[in-house]
């Protein structure tokens, strides 16, 4: 009967550890909230520096969760806020950067083309690194004209 009850309890506390870490990874992993946009892009230009700002050109590679009306091919412009003067920027992304941004619409756009204006949402961590396998299946690399 002992035996039993020490398997019953060592069961328990492990199926107890493994909720306790399951759910630390799944906090690591939620996206930030209050995003309009969750988008695999690829940065098609160097940003370019106003300030505390970098304007973005990128290209839609995938649209992985949206409210927004944007598809695969789109070329964007994303306004990101930079890191301040005392603290390195780790926050600029260079020409050819492949990864995931949560953007919002930009309160500041104007015109026709502002449905492909955005800003970086999140506050500061609009960008992320790609998970360690290939980005969007549909991806394939080609220059553009006008591009090379």
């Amino acid at each position: 009967m002992f035996k039993f009850d020490v398997i019953r309890i060592a069961t328990i506390a492990a199926l107890g550890a493994l909720s306790v870490q399951w759910g630390t990874v799944r906090a690591d992993q939620s996206p930030p909230t209050g995003v309009a946009a969750k988008l695999e892009v690829k940065v098609l230009e160097a940003p370019q520096q106003t300030g505390y700002e970098a304007l973005y050109r990128m290209e839609v590679i995938s649209v992985l969760q949206s409210s927004i009306r944007v598809k695969p091919g789109d070329i964007i412009r994303v306004r990101s806020r930079l890191a301040g003067p005392d603290t390195p920027d780790q926050s600029l992304k260079p020409r050819g950067w492949i990864g995931t941004a949560y953007l919002n619409p930009d309160p500041r756009a104007i015109g026709p083309e502002a449905r492909f204006q955005f800003v970086g949402a999140a506050n500061g961590d609009s960008f992320a690194e790609l998970p360690p396998t290939p980005p969007s299946v549909r991806w394939i690399e080609y220059p553009r004209e006008g591009t090379e």
